[in-house]
């Protein structure tokens, strides 16, 4: 398909880009098996069923993903026996069904895939992201919140709901670790695509649970469009001033807060014209959009001054910037 840039959530586009994802992560299993084949004679057991499989379309969990980033790092740095190690759990990779699984951070298993997660998803040395269970007692308050207020978005905004369920395949509920000295809301990351974090203790509300869908399934989405492409072409190491954020941060962590601030705006706007809201939801979700408006244009602000934008980028950008003009002032 022609691959669409437009704002709103599109199902079809999102399907795409998951299939494109899965497409590619086959295609880098080929390559490196084809590349141990000729270095070693021959490739580890499974990895070609493995990868035939994820070819005829099955679907394959956020930790597949990750054991292929993680056995791609231990071979470039020579260290053939945890690869080695990585590649059993790699054979032991099963597909999974469509449907969306909801789980606490517990419920992970075996314990070397919630180990998994846990490090993938702290991978920035200057904000450690540790994350952990619920509390044992209310492990199943927060699936059943959660699966609640999405059933609410399916009624009450389907186009985002649709595009939720193609990109995001696990949503795993957490806690953050209060000794970091700050708290999030959620998180995602490239290597695990597929799996959402959310801070299970930061949405008691249905609206806040939706915003937080959202916004973290906007990043999902970014994730989607740059195989080809980063976002932004400034040097990791180069840092900014933002309002969006007290400390400077890199250029693509401001880009993706500013598009992701635009799409929890239309969120919150297509809740508030589903009908589908008490008087305290209403003043609720007309204060997070407004919250959101802000957010957006300050941090635009800081990527039209010092933003090197890809072509990609730079489109995506263009059609978040068309959506907000219309609430540029308050």
């Amino acid at each position: 398909m022609n691959l669409s840039f437009s704002f709103p959530p599109n199902g079809e586009r999102a399907r795409y880009l998951d299939s494109r994802m899965r497409s590619e992560l086959a295609n880098s299993i080929d390559y490196l098996g084809q590349a141990l084949d000729d270095q070693l004679g021959e490739k580890p057991p499974g990895l070609a069923e493995l990868g035939e499989r994820l070819k005829r379309g099955d679907l394959y969990p956020p930790s597949t993903f990750g054991l292929y980033y993680e056995i791609s790092s231990a071979l470039m740095y020579g260290d053939h026996a945890s690869a080695a190690d990585l590649f059993r759990e790699l054979s032991l990779e099963r597909p999974i069904t469509p449907e969306l699984k909801i789980v606490t951070l517990d419920q992970i298993v075996p314990p070397s895939k919630l180990a998994r997660y846990q490090r993938l998803m702290d991978t920035d040395s200057e904000t450690p992201f540790h994350i952990m269970p619920p509390q044992p007692d209310e492990a199943g308050k927060p699936v059943e919140r959660f699966r609640a207020a999405f059933e609410r978005l399916q009624k009450a905004v389907p186009a985002l709901a649709e595009e939720f369920e193609a990109i995001i395949r696990e949503v795993i509920l957490v806690v953050g670790d209060k000794s970091n000295g700050y708290d999030f809301a959620g998180g995602s990351c490239y290597l695990l695509w597929g799996a959402l974090f959310i801070n299970a203790e930061q949405h008691a509300t249905d609206v806040a649970m939706i915003e937080a869908m959202a916004h973290e399934s906007a990043h999902s989405l970014l994730f989607g469009f740059t195989i080809e492409e980063p976002l932004v072409e400034n040097q990791g190491d180069e840092r900014y001033t933002s309002p969006l954020r007290d400390d400077p941060r890199p250029m693509d962590g401001i880009y993706h807060a500013t598009f992701v601030s635009a799409r929890m705006h239309w969120a919150m706007s297509r809740l508030l014209e589903s009908n589908r809201l008490s008087s305290e939801e209403i003043s609720l979700v007309v204060a997070s959009r407004e919250a959101d408006r802000r957010s957006f244009w300050n941090g635009f602000e800081t990527v039209r001054q010092y933003g090197k934008l890809s072509e990609t980028g730079n489109k995506l950008m263009a059609s978040a910037y068309d959506y907000m003009s219309p609430f540029q002032r308050a």
